[in-house]
């Protein structure tokens, strides 16, 4: 009799293990998920959107163009809105619960969907910034050592004067 409750108690602690180790697996995953995915909700997504206008309003003031840019943030903006009316449409009920977790993940699908898209937006806005402040300097920099080129006229340093006599 001895021996069997020992059988069945190593059993229960193996249980209580593999509980604790898919918990922090999941918990893990879940870490994992959310820091490839900060936006996981529409609100959050609403809010890097309104991010990334806010960032393409600013390269309009600096003088960028933004015509393709305005294109893709509106786009975003109707993905959102669709998104948004399934999400009003998704009513719990008892009597389908089934259902309601089907279109809740479908709904959570489409938001990392747009968030992706969102990102390849904000990445592509950003290098343009970045090509754009990296032309500028260039510009200003060939401008200055023109002007220093240009302001140092001396006979000794001139292009093209020699200083040995014949």
């Amino acid at each position: 009799m001895l021996p069997l409750l020992d059988n069945t108690q190593s059993e229960a602690v193996t249980q209580d293990y593999t509980l604790i180790v898919l918990a922090v697996f999941f918990s893990a995953a879940a870490a994992v998920f959310r820091l490839r995915y900060p936006c996981l909700t529409l609100s959050g997504l609403k809010e890097f959107v309104d991010k990334l206008e806010d960032i393409v309003h600013r390269f309009t003031e600096e003088g960028g163009s933004i015509g393709h840019f305005r294109i893709d943030v509106s786009s975003l903006r109707r993905n959102i809105d669709d998104i948004e009316y399934e999400r009003n449409n998704n009513i719990f009920l008892w009597s389908s619960v089934h259902r309601y977790l089907r279109f809740s993940l479908i709904i959570l699908r489409k938001i990392v969907k747009c968030y992706d898209e969102a990102r390849e937006l904000q990445v592509f806005i950003l290098n343009a910034i970045a090509h754009k402040r990296r032309a500028l300097e260039d510009f200003e920099y060939n401008y200055r050592r023109s002007l220093s080129v240009q302001g140092n006229t001396e006979p000794s340093t001139a292009i093209g004067y020699t200083t040995a006599r014949l």
